[in-house]
């Protein structure tokens, strides 16, 4: 059976660039190509590879890494521009078409928001790199296998948590 997990911002980090949320567009359709945004940064903020805000991007690092797991990616660039500091940071907004993996076994609060993802191990196991419909948050799942190869990277800016799987065999 493969192991995924979702990757998540860490919040441990305390310094780190923050994105201005500006008047951005809300979906990945509606960003141009190449996106520019000022940031004022403190000379100790650091830029992280994995960014969740104002939408989630990534580092050409990151990006070449999990290209490789999902070429169906779309990604748009975006330039993080520090003038205070004369520094230019290039991040990737991406689109992962979302997959139907969500095992009857997850729970979901009364407003709809989720309580406990559980992923049917059947629908998912050809997937290394993808995010989870029908789910209001936008999340995104790894493989052990891309989880790895990010890990022995030393990337930073993200947290992976084990995530619970039901149906299918269990010998896989």
């Amino acid at each position: 059976m493969r192991e995924y997990y979702l990757l998540k911002d860490d919040h441990r980090i305390i310094y780190k660039v923050d994105p201005p949320r500006l008047d951005l567009p809300k979906s990945f359709n509606q960003l141009p190509s190449v996106s520019v945004i000022p940031v004022d940064q403190a000379s100790d903020g650091q830029y992280l590879d994995w960014l969740s805000k104002p939408w989630p991007m990534m580092s050409d690092e990151m990006k070449n890494i999990l290209s490789l797991y999902n070429p169906q990616m779309e990604y748009k660039q975006v330039d993080l521009i520090d003038r205070k500091n004369y520094l230019q940071h290039t991040y990737w907004s991406f689109y992962v078409p979302p997959e139907d993996c969500l095992s009857p076994k997850t729970d979901f609060y009364p407003n709809g928001s989720l309580k406990s993802l559980v992923v049917d191990r059947e629908k998912i196991k050809k997937h290394h790199f993808i995010s989870i419909q029908g789910i209001r948050e936008p999340l995104y799942l790894v493989s052990l296998d891309a989880a790895e190869s990010l890990l022995r990277r030393e990337l930073t800016g993200f947290i992976l948590e084990s995530v619970s799987q039901a149906g299918g065999d269990l010998d896989e």
